[in-house]
């Protein structure tokens, strides 16, 4: 038997907040940090990681409250930490927030001032030279991998298709900024919605 949906937010979703297993600050600083441990290649890998562990494990929140999430996120820079914070304020609140966002950051932040330290002193290393080179197509297909995951339940139909071409020709053949591409296919999604529904009957 399954939850029935309601409304939270404007967002469907499979249960009310009240109706999912209660998240402890201590465990979701554990996820978190464990996530910011262990994420290999960048916004979209750790975004799938993310999915995982709070969305098909933990059931957290939803798939479509995940998406909007991860929406929301695009617009304000790094990406894979706003939808940190967004899962952390679902979960907890602005408490769930901070500690999500803290913990996310910590093992990277240390990490990176251990790896530059050891890069600008080892650079003219060809071994560390050759790593490097040979890093950079792993992450690439991580990133593809992680696109395909995030989007495959997107992309059911001929107009989510439509919709990647359209974006990718703008951004790539005529270089419009990011930013605008995101913005005008958001206002065509809303629009879409009111049109719909402006023709559904009362």
């Amino acid at each position: 038997m399954t939850a029935p949906k309601v409304e939270v937010a404007g967002v469907e979703t499979s249960g009310a907040p009240s109706d999912r297993p209660p998240v402890g600050l201590p465990e979701l600083a554990r996820v978190f940090f464990m996530i910011g441990l262990s994420g290999f290649g960048g916004g979209m890998a750790i975004v799938t990681l993310i999915q995982q562990e709070c969305v098909e494990r933990r059931r957290w929140l939803d798939g479509q409250e995940f998406a909007h999430g991860v929406a929301f996120g695009q617009f304000v820079g790094a990406f894979a930490v706003n939808t940190t914070t967004f899962v952390g304020y679902r979960a907890r609140g602005l408490a769930g927030a901070a500690v999500a966002a803290g913990a996310f950051l910590a093992p990277g932040v240390a990490l990176i001032i251990v790896l530059s330290a050891a890069y600008f002193h080892f650079q003219h290393v060809p071994a560390l030279k050759s790593a490097l080179a040979g890093i950079g197509p792993v992450v690439v297909a991580v990133l593809v991998v992680a696109s395909y995951r995030m989007g495959r339940g997107f992309m059911s139909g001929v107009e989510p298709w439509a919709l990647l071409v359209i974006a990718f020709a703008l951004a790539y053949a005529l270089s419009a900024p990011v930013i605008l591409i995101v913005v005008g296919l958001g206002v065509y999604g809303a629009g879409r919605y009111l049109v719909l529904r402006r023709g559904e009957p009362t």
